[in-house]
């Protein structure tokens, strides 16, 4: 069977609000899959902006209940629906409440953000494709909230409210620039402009406003100050790069006479956050004449009306408005994570906190008490792709960092010792398998504990477990696109057939191989022999019900040797003429290994033991079929060093060289995975998945 979702309706936890004030509750929701031009992702990361705040309390405006509010995250694309060309599962993406579907006036138009279809709408909460919700419980409706909805395990989007981004960026990071940073940040870098060594005013010490602030150091502002009633912002706003505060309360004069005064006639730019009408009719008239430029951001009250003399607009100032910092979501946002990624832009400066996904309501106390910018929110109470991601590293790695998609794997690669320096051998001195070894190997402790208990390691991985520590060295580090329930089991079994075959037998294109035990390493083994171009595959199974499903991955023949009173080697060399080209020993008995090797033709014949035998086996054969140019070799994990090559199976799977879905056969939640031992136990199937979420 196949493990993905696409298609199928996915049931996750999601934050409802029930009614306007009351508490989210973590309910149990379904989600459909994604229509014409819509995209279901896998939220990560979001946090909470006052956007969602104020329309949770539904004051003054048209209540939109049972609804799932959210709308700044970051996630990875789970499946598309029809239409969607420029994502792919495995993309990472920031969900946007407003859109750009690159076709109107507007999406155009280098001057507008302005998306005809897909501008925010705060009333609506279905998706525009057919009027309907993606999010039910038990068969009734839950709102959308402006497209995006984040506070859910999974949700679905418009593809044109999606900002596909560098998969190296942290989500846990980036996910702020769905709304309040990138509006401060783009009013003022796209539209305020201001020069290097230029003075700009910005009212509102919020986030919106500390973003705006942030944008002016960016752009070598001299003197940025800060407007502000709430004199406690001050020593915050400085991390952003304002250098004086003016608070109104302390002055008689309007504030743009004190701030023209402190300036020589006025600010060169100013940047309103507040939504005030007084503070936009202050920025406005605080702009220098003949060069000063303002910008309006805050939202006022729909009532207000901006007042002022003509003349101030004669004397060549300048009032503009924006909407998201003018940023278009799909073609600018990738450009502000690189910003980012490049150091140029502190994101860190806007997180003040951080609360899992369980205990969302703090995140709305510590807005409503005014503490703090930004709160994160992590989706890893219920998380799948966390499981396979950094979340911190320690001294000295250098190579990985927060946000990378590894693979865990049994035995390591230190890229110091002789075998990693060597070509032909992945036998690392300091990190190969040791399954005694249950701490790890820098102080010998565990990093596991159960009230204060140490509960060991294993194999150096114990990726059961939500979260894991592993040694640098035994992390592959792999293409973030790449679907981490299908290359998981790249780990251990099926890379170790697999390379058996591809890096250790080598069969040539036409060759004849012989694969003994189809279990999960063998089919994996056949696997090889199938891409490499073998045009015989030669299965030897003592089940034959696995000769069926051998065919899927390339075996052309079976051999029972129940059938036969010859040994099995003799029957193989009398079907082959002489014996294969290559063989390829799977099972760990020590009868198969002999017949492996006695089954390969003379002069050519390449043997390859993978199964790993009774401590007290011993290998018989005559020398005169190794005098006879045969060759008999070992293999441990397939000759991959796990860091330098496991990446490059990961891309032979995503360039659809090698078929990984054939060996996944069943999926289990976490909360069963003992129904996973049964099913090997009882030797059904080849890989069960068992996914972390849930």
């Amino acid at each position: 069977m196949s493990t993905t979702t696409a298609g199928e309706v996915i049931r996750c936890k999601a934050a409802v609000a029930w009614e306007a004030g009351k508490p989210l509750v973590i309910e149990e929701v379904e989600v459909a899959p994604p229509q014409k031009m819509e995209v279901r992702i896998k939220i990560l990361f979001t946090s909470l902006c006052h956007t969602d705040v104020y329309f949770w309390e539904a004051k003054g405006q048209n209540p939109v209940f049972p609804r799932i509010l959210g709308h700044e995250a970051g996630g990875i694309v789970e499946s598309v629906g029809e239409g969607v060309t420029d994502l792919q599962q495995g993309d990472h993406v920031l969900p946007v409440f407003t859109g750009e579907c690159k076709e109107c006036a507007h999406c155009k138009s280098e001057e507008s953000n302005m998306c005809d279809l897909l501008r925010i709408n705060t009333d609506r909460g279905v998706m525009i494709h057919d009027q309907k919700s993606r999010f039910s419980i038990n068969g009734k409706p839950v709102f959308h909230f402006v497209g995006t909805s984040t506070f859910s395990e999974y949700t679905v989007v418009h593809v044109g409210c999606l900002a596909k981004i560098n998969p190296l960026a942290p989500l846990d990071k980036v996910c702020v620039l769905s709304c309040g940073i990138s509006t401060g940040l783009g009013a003022t870098l796209n539209v305020a402009k201001p020069k290097k060594g230029s003075s700009v005013a910005i009212f509102g010490l919020g986030a919106v406003g500390l973003a705006a602030a942030e944008g002016a150091r960016i752009a070598g502002a001299s003197r940025i100050i800060g407007v502000d009633l709430n004199a406690n912002r001050f020593e915050l706003a400085k991390k952003f790069g304002v250098t004086e505060f003016v608070n109104p309360k302390d002055y008689t004069k309007p504030v743009q006479e004190v701030i023209a005064e402190m300036t020589n006639g006025g600010v060169d730019r100013s940047v309103e956050c507040t939504g005030h009408i007084d503070a936009m009719i202050s920025a406005f008239e605080c702009v220098h004449d003949g060069w000063g430029v303002a910008v309006l951001v805050g939202v006022p009250h729909k009532d207000a009306v901006f007042k002022t003399s003509p003349l101030n607009l004669l004397n060549e100032r300048t009032l503009k408005g924006t909407f998201f910092g003018n940023y278009k979501p799909r073609s600018d946002i990738p450009s502000v994570v690189e910003q980012y990624m490049n150091k140029e832009l502190e994101l860190e400066k806007f997180l003040t906190h951080e609360v899992p996904f369980s205990e969302i309501n703090k995140a709305f106390d510590l807005m409503l008490k005014g503490e703090g910018i930004r709160c994160i929110i992590r989706m890893d109470l219920f998380h799948f792709y966390l499981s396979k991601i950094v979340e911190s590293v320690g001294e000295g790695v250098t190579d990985l960092q927060q946000g990378d998609h590894v693979l865990p794997v049994f035995t390591g690669e230190c890229k110091e010792c002789a075998h990693c320096k060597s070509e032909e051998s992945n036998m690392c001195d300091l990190l190969r398998i040791n399954t005694d070894r249950g701490v790890m190997i820098h102080d010998q402790k565990s990093r596991f504990s159960i009230n204060g208990k140490p509960v060991f390691h294993f194999v150096g991985t114990s990726t059961f477990s939500e979260y894991t520590v592993v040694h640098v060295g035994c992390l592959a580090k792999i293409n973030p696109l790449a679907p981490l329930d299908k290359v998981c089991v790249l780990s251990c079994g099926i890379s170790t057939g697999l390379g058996a075959t591809l890096n250790v037998a080598k069969p040539k294109k036409g060759s004849s191989v012989a694969i003994f035990g189809l279990g999960a390493v063998g089919l994996a083994a056949a696997e090889g022999a199938r891409i490499a171009g073998a045009s015989r595959i030669i299965g030897v199974d003592l089940n034959a019900n696995r000769f069926e499903l051998a065919k899927k991955f390339g075996v052309t023949e079976f051999v029972n040797p129940k059938d036969y009173t010859k040994p099995v080697q003799e029957v193989i060399a009398e079907m082959t003429n002489g014996g294969v080209d290559r063989s390829v020993e799977c099972t760990g008995h020590i009868d198969a290994m002999i017949s492996a090797f006695e089954c390969v033709h003379d002069g050519w014949g390449v043997a390859v033991l993978v199964g790993v035998p009774h401590k007290d086996a011993v290998f018989k054969t005559s020398p005169l079929n190794l005098l006879n140019e045969r060759t008999l070799k070992g293999t441990f994990f397939g000759n991959y060093k796990p860091r330098s090559d496991i990446p490059s199976v990961v891309e032979q799977y995503m360039n659809k060289e090698l078929e990984l879905e054939k060996f996944l056969t069943h999926e289990v939640p976490f909360s069963e995975i003992n129904k996973a031992f049964d099913l090997m136990l009882k030797g059904e199937g080849i890989r069960c998945i068992i996914r972390m979420g849930a």
